[in-house]
C-alpha cells in the first residue's frame, strides 16, 4: 500500500470526486468575495479550488502533510494549514464549507458551537446528520438545536468519493443561533448553557444555568442556595448529577429536560 493510501485509511479520508456535486456545495454557500471561508479537511484541494473561484479568502486545514504536493500550485487566495484543527484556535471566518472527515465530525461540531459565523455547508456521514437533524435520538439531537438551525440539503451516494465510504453522506446547512435568541425557550437556553460547560459535573453546570436563566428572565439576582435547593427538590438522580455533562446518557438528558419543564 502506498504511503498516501495508508494515510487516507488511517485518517478516514474520502475525497469527493464528482465536480457537479462540488459545484452544488459551493453554490449552496452563496459566497461573497469579501468573505473568509473556513474549510476543514482539504484533501487534494478540489473543493478548495472551486471555492477559490468565488474570489473569497480561504483558510483550509489539512492534517495529512503528504498532500502538500497537491496544493503547491494553489490559488493565491488559499491559505493551507497543516495542523489538527481540533487542537487549534480557529481564526475568524464568515462561513465554513467543508467535507468533514467522518472521524472528527462530533468534536468539530461541538467546537463550532463556540464560534461566531454566519453559516456552514457541511458534508458529513448520514448517520451523523441524522443525529443533528433529530432523526436519531442522541445527546446531539437534543443539544445542537440550541446552537444551530440545521437543514438537510441532499444525500450524497458513496460512488461520488474515492475511496468510497462505507455509508451514504449528507449535505447539511447549519445556521448559528445566538444565545440571547433562545431566552424565551428555557429548555433550549439551559441545555445550551449545560453543553457550554460540558466537562463540568451536571449538578454544577445545571446550578449555573438555572442562576443565569432566572437572573435574566426574572430580572433579579438568583442565588446558588436557591438553585441548589431547586435541584435538590427535583428527582434527578445523584449518580446523574455527579457525571460530567458530556458523559450523561440520552435518557438522563431527556429526564433533565422534563425536570426543567416543571421548573419553568
Amino acid at each position: 500500500m502506498k504511503q498516501e493510501d495508508q494515510n487516507t485509511a488511517k485518517l478516514a479520508q474520502h475525497f469527493m470526486t464528482d465536480t457537479k456535486i462540488i459545484t452544488e456545495i459551493v453554490d449552496a454557500a452563496k459566497i461573497k468575495k469579501e468573505e473568509t471561508i473556513l474549510e476543514i479537511g482539504a484533501g487534494e484541494g478540489i473543493l478548495t479550488e472551486e471555492i477559490a473561484k468565488r474570489g473569497c479568502k480561504i483558510i483550509s486545514y489539512e492534517i495529512d502533510t503528504t498532500l502538500k504536493d497537491c496544493h503547491k500550485d494553489c490559488s493565491k487566495n488559499i491559505t493551507y494549514i497543516y495542523k489538527n484543527v481540533l487542537e487549534e484556535d480557529l481564526p475568524e471566518f464568515d462561513k465554513i464549507v467543508a467535507n468533514i472527515p467522518y472521524n472528527i465530525a462530533e468534536p468539530l461540531i461541538l467546537k463550532l458551537s463556540r464560534h461566531s459565523f454566519t453559516e456552514g455547508i457541511l458534508t458529513v456521514n448520514k448517520s451523523f446528520a441524522d443525529k443533528l437533524l433529530g432523526n436519531t435520538p442522541s445527546l446531539l439531537s437534543i443539544a445542537m438545536p440550541s446552537y444551530f438551525i440545521i437543514k438537510h440539503i441532499r444525500d450524497i451516494p458513496r460512488r461520488f468519493f474515492s475511496p468510497p465510504p462505507k455509508t451514504t453522506s449528507s449535505l447539511i446547512r447549519i445556521t448559528p443561533i445566538k444565545k440571547e435568541d433562545t431566552i424565551d425557550n428555557p429548555e433550549r437556553y439551559i441545555i445550551r448553557l449545560l453543553f457550554d460547560q460540558k466537562t463540568r459535573k451536571v449538578k454544577n453546570a445545571l446550578m449555573e444555568a438555572i442562576i443565569d436563566y432566572r437572573t435574566i428572565k426574572d430580572r433579579k439576582i438568583y442565588t446558588k442556595r436557591e438553585a441548589k435547593q431547586e435541584i435538590k427538590n427535583s428527582d434527578i438522580k445523584e449518580r446523574t448529577l455527579d457525571k460530567k455533562v458530556i458523559d450523561i446518557s440520552y435518557p438522563e438528558l431527556k429526564h433533565i429536560i422534563n425536570v426543567l419543564n416543571s421548573f419553568f
